[in-house]
């Protein structure tokens, strides 16, 4: 007699082109699976979370997902509304300013130690994937891949550190900051330079080098919104002169009235 194949923890195609989820962790999963639609801009910034068209799209049902909807609310990417469900959690400038603040000082040190342990054929991967990066047409697609290459890029930098506590810190900065990269005011094509500094010191084994180029990678985009605090909220307040000045000025989130659909402009970086 033969048995039944018993179920594996794999995923089958969904209409749209989404796997639909199959397998035992099925909460966990579904979390990653809504947290990496948050970074991608899937789900973006004052969007409404249509649970029941979500939860067809993942081919789960409700439990997981509200599961899943909770976690995130809690982690501060998702907004509950009594008997309203959920919007994506949007930013206001100066929570941006404070999470570009903490960027400047958490990037530099994963860089810093980083350039401790990378190896010299690492480095020269990052570089050419880099370079390669310069030469693509200015196309969503190119906007695309420029942001799952950052992502992948910081996150090895964070791997790199050898520090678990640095690691756990910076991993909710980076996930608003991919959720947010749309509203910084820095083309994508601008920043490559400035991963190829980062590079550079990483090659050369030298965390003063790797650590100041990480500072200068941030820094134009923290100006910039700290500009845009100033315009907005407080005409008065002081601005950092230690920075660059001569960017320009982020775009405001978008309104929840007007992001209940999933389009979205595709994203800058910082």
């Amino acid at each position: 007699m033969k048995l039944p194949t018993p179920p594996t923890d794999t995923a089958t195609a969904a209409p749209d082109g989404l796997a639909v989820i199959r397998h035992e962790n099925l909460d966990e999963k579904v979390y990653d699976r809504i947290r990496a639609m948050i970074a991608d801009g899937v789900l973006a910034p004052g969007q409404r979370v249509a649970q029941e068209t979500l939860a067809a799209r993942l081919g789960v049902s409700r439990t997981p997902l509200v599961n899943a909807l909770k976690r995130l609310a809690q982690d501060g990417l998702l907004r509950a509304i009594p008997r309203r469900g959920f919007r994506v959690r949007e930013l206001s400038t100066q929570e941006l300013v404070q999470l570009f603040e903490l960027r400047e000082r958490l990037e530099p040190l994963a860089a810093e130690l980083a350039a401790l342990r990378i190896t010299p054929d690492e480095a020269d991967r990052m570089a050419d994937e880099w370079r390669a990066m310069a030469s693509l047409p200015d196309t969503p697609e190119a906007h695309q891949a420029y942001i799952e290459r950052d992502r992948a890029f910081h996150r090895r930098l964070a791997e790199l550190s050898g520090n678990p506590f640095l690691r756990a810190a910076m991993d909710p900065v980076s996930m608003l900051a991919a959720a947010y990269l749309h509203g910084t005011p820095r083309p994508w094509e601008d920043t490559v330079p400035d991963h190829l500094a980062v590079i550079d010191g990483l090659r050369r084994g030298d965390p003063a080098a790797s650590g100041a180029a990480m500072r200068n990678h941030i820094a134009p985009s923290l100006v910039a919104l700290r500009l845009a605090l100033a315009e907005v909220d407080a005409p008065d307040r002081p601005i950092s002169s230690q920075a660059p000045t001569s960017t320009s000025s982020p775009s405001p989130a978008p309104s929840p009235e007007h992001v209940d659909d999933d389009s979205h402009e595709p994203p800058k970086a910082a």
